[in-house]
Parts: C-alpha cells; sequence; structure tokens
C-alpha cells in the first residue's frame, strides 16, 4: 500500500528542525561557566581598582600637607588609625595641635575609608619610628620617615627629611 501524496507532504512538515532540550541545555550550561568566570575576573580588577584610589588618596594627601607645610611654615602632622581605616590631619607643634579641616576629600579633617568607596581597603598599619604620625616640619621635611601598609600588600615608604613616597 502507498501512501498518498498528500499525507506524504504532511509528514514531511511535521520533522521541525531545531534545537533539542539537551542541545539547549549543554548550550545555557556553558554560557553560565563563562559568566562566572569573566564575573570572577572583573570583580578582582575592580578590587584592584579600588586598592589603587585609596593608594593615591594616601599619597595625594602626603604631599599636599607637604606643601602646605612649607607654604604655611608650620607643623603639620597626619595621625594614621589602622583601627578606624582612617587618618587625621593636625595643624600646629606637638603641644598645641588644631585639627586642619581645610583637606580636600576629608570631613572635618578626617579622612575615613569605611564609610566611602574605599570600604573594602584596609590601612593596615603606619609606621614613622614607632609612631603612627607622619609629622612635617615649616621646611617640608619629615620628622621621621617609614611606612604605611594597605591590604597586607602594598606598601607606601615615605623617606626620611625629603618626605617623598614611594610604593611597593
Amino acid at each position: 500500500m502507498s501512501i498518498p501524496n498528500k499525507t506524504k507532504s504532511c509528514l514531511i512538515s511535521l520533522k521541525v528542525s531545531g534545537f533539542t532540550l539537551i542541545e539547549l541545555l549543554i548550550t545555557i550550561g556553558i554560557l553560565v561557566i563563562f559568566i562566572g568566570i569573566v564575573a570572577t575576573r572583573s570583580d578582582l580588577r575592580t578590587n584592584r581598582f579600588i586598592q589603587q584610589l585609596a593608594i593615591d588618596q594616601i599619597t595625594t594627601d602626603i604631599d599636599l600637607v607637604r606643601s602646605k607645610a612649607f607654604a604655611r611654615h608650620d607643623t603639620l602632622t597626619i595621625v594614621f588609625s589602622a583601627n578606624n581605616n582612617s587618618y587625621t590631619f593636625y595643624i600646629g607643634p606637638d603641644t598645641n595641635r588644631e585639627i586642619m579641616t581645610d583637606i580636600p576629600g576629608s570631613s572635618t579633617g578626617i579622612v575615613s575609608f569605611s564609610n566611602s568607596t574605599l570600604s573594602n581597603v584596609d590601612i593596615t598599619n603606619a609606621n614613622f619610628n614607632n609612631s603612627t604620625e607622619l609629622q612635617f616640619l615649616p621646611q617640608g621635611t619629615v620628622t621621621s620617615g617609614g611606612t604605611i601598609l594597605i591590604d597586607n600588600s602594598v606598601t607606601i615608604t615615605v623617606a626620611n627629611l625629603t618626605g617623598r613616597w614611594s610604593v611597593n
């Protein structure tokens, strides 16, 4: 018995080309893996970028305080607090200090990483001859050089006398 031509054309039209459910699931699975890899790598890059912003903030503030000490012919001090993840600016000699409020990017003389976009960055330690104070004398020189450790991985070194910094 032969199948009429009209029936053959109906059978042929039932064959629809496309993807099977298994093929779609495998494709979606591969896409999810790629998206996961990209998201992880972009997160690492974002963290490095934010860390670099914090380093730039600290080093710019060091340069600013050094130049202000020279321009004002006064003693200026940056006091680092690893516990509060912040640092504070002071003007005047040790015996007569006042918080300095005219520093850009500071809130009443304090730069805090805890409440900003830099909250993931940690000021791990600051050591200037067993002190957390980086002090610039009226000539723009420092009383003692030292280091600032960021995220236990990046060290900002401040040179004796000149107050110039380098990042290792």
